[in-house]
């Protein structure tokens, strides 16, 4: 019981824990500096709005980001003439917050039986995959107005395939190239004509994310046309994302097994998009708790972590769903 009683007496201090006098103990805020960023590391959606400057430290619990509504850009002005209508217009979309909680029980031979040193940071990685999972779903699949079973992150969020502009959907052809000389080429074909949809948000090839299912992705390697990331990825400007397998005409391509066709249905899912078109949040207020007590009867601790984040939508029209792409290409 005296090794018990120091391994939490550890991971107490580890965590920068102090008694609060009761049941319940509080992680200072500093953690969130150290949690935060495992959850980045391990997000892909995360690192590529850090990567296109969109992921935003909240100073306050709603602030607005802006958004250029571009009716026709800039114009010509000649020489002693007015200029012309001004159409163009800088707008705003709110970015709010909502909490992500994690209940984390732990059975008191856990820590009697361990032979683990840094049990703080097993804690603490296990506690960012969980974060990094949730918001995945979230931000890939939320919509705000389906019927979600209670506490489903997905609830919280119009994630990016609700955002997606209808009008610039691509339905998957699989008979595309398949006369060539490379019959694997139909899957990258597919992907750059879908690219072709994001009009003017898709000339910067540099900034254009491709998300697929894994075994959409393996279907893809296949193509002599395709660039792994082995061909550049220790080259000039390289960044890698938690899923990247390389690029197709320039832009990257990242595999989730979110994105895989669940058992028995026959699509998978696939979206294009310009990096800048979301925008996260983190309103720092991450916080951790230890109940001591309160699972006295099945002889547990608890750890109760959440956050609020935020995410929202800048511009529908470069997001395009690529629809009907085959669960096994």
């Amino acid at each position: 019981m005296a090794r018990l009683h120091k391994n939490i007496r550890q991971l107490k201090k580890a965590l920068s824990m102090e008694s609060g006098g009761g049941a319940e103990e509080t992680l200072q805020q500093t953690i969130a500096n150290e949690v935060i960023p495992l959850i980045r590391q391990k997000n892909f959606i995360r690192q590529i709005a850090e990567k296109a400057g969109m992921a935003i430290t909240m100073t306050k619990p709603s602030i607005k980001v802006p958004k250029m509504n571009k009716a026709r850009g800039a114009y010509l002005v000649s020489p002693g003439q007015p200029a012309p209508e001004f159409k163009a217009r800088l707008d705003g979309v709110n970015l709010v917050p909502r909490k992500i909680m994690s209940w984390l029980p732990i059975e008191q031979e856990v820590f009697e039986d361990s032979t683990i040193r840094d049990m703080e940071g097993l804690l603490k990685d296990e506690m960012a995959n969980e974060f990094a999972q949730a918001e995945e779903m979230g931000f890939l699949f939320g919509d705000t107005a389906a019927a979600w079973d209670p506490g489903d992150v997905r609830a919280g969020f119009d994630g990016l395939f609700k955002q997606a502009a209808p009008a610039a959907a691509y339905t998957y052809d699989t008979n595309l190239d398949q006369t060539g000389a490379d019959p694997n080429n139909v899957v990258y074909s597919n992907l750059v004509r879908g690219i072709t949809n994001l009009g003017i948000y898709g000339q910067d090839l540099r900034n254009v994310i491709i998300f697929m299912g894994q075994r959409a992705g393996s279907a893809l390697i296949r193509s002599r046309a395709f660039q792994t990331v082995s061909a550049y990825a220790y080259g000039s400007g390289a960044g890698i994302f938690t899923g990247e397998i390389g690029r197709v005409a320039g832009a990257t391509v990242i595999t989730s097994t979110f994105l895989d066709a669940p058992v028995g249905q026959s699509f998978s899912r696939c979206l294009v998009m310009e990096q800048s078109a979301f925008t996260i949040g983190d309103w720092q207020r991450f916080d951790i708790r230890l109940f001591n007590e309160i699972l006295s009867q099945t002889d547990e601790i608890a750890i109760r972590a959440r956050e609020r984040v935020a995410m929202t939508v800048r511009y529908p029209e470069a997001l395009v769903e690529i629809l009907n792409f085959p669960a096994n290409p």
